[in-house]
């Protein structure tokens, strides 16, 4: 008897664990899929120009990675320096937005 009962704590014990690490699997893969998310529209977001039609989407992209939750706080930290670059950009002198065209 007293086999038995160590055999089902023994049995209630690893179905724990794996129950645990199955869990954290699929947190860490989630993590994974949302940061590779965030960076994709990160790099989407930086690489557009004043001159290109997608710069005040650029601009939105980046406010918006700022606050969303899923974002990770490194990739919000760098959405918001970006942001300021775009910003500081957008207030050179000489800059007039309505006069920015699209390379073709």
């Amino acid at each position: 008897m007293d086999t038995a009962l160590i055999a089902a704590v023994v049995a209630a014990a690893a179905s724990i664990a794996a129950a645990v690490v199955s869990w954290f699997g699929a947190f860490q893969a989630r993590r994974a899929t949302d940061r590779d998310h965030a960076w994709k529209r990160l790099t989407w977001a930086i690489r557009a120009t004043r001159n290109q039609a997608e710069y005040d989407i650029s601009r939105t992209v980046l406010q918006r990675l700022i606050d969303v939750p899923w974002a990770p706080k490194p990739d919000q930290e760098l959405a918001r320096r970006a942001l300021r670059r775009h910003v500081l950009d957008d207030d050179r002198p000489g800059h007039h937005p309505a006069h920015d065209t699209e390379d073709t």
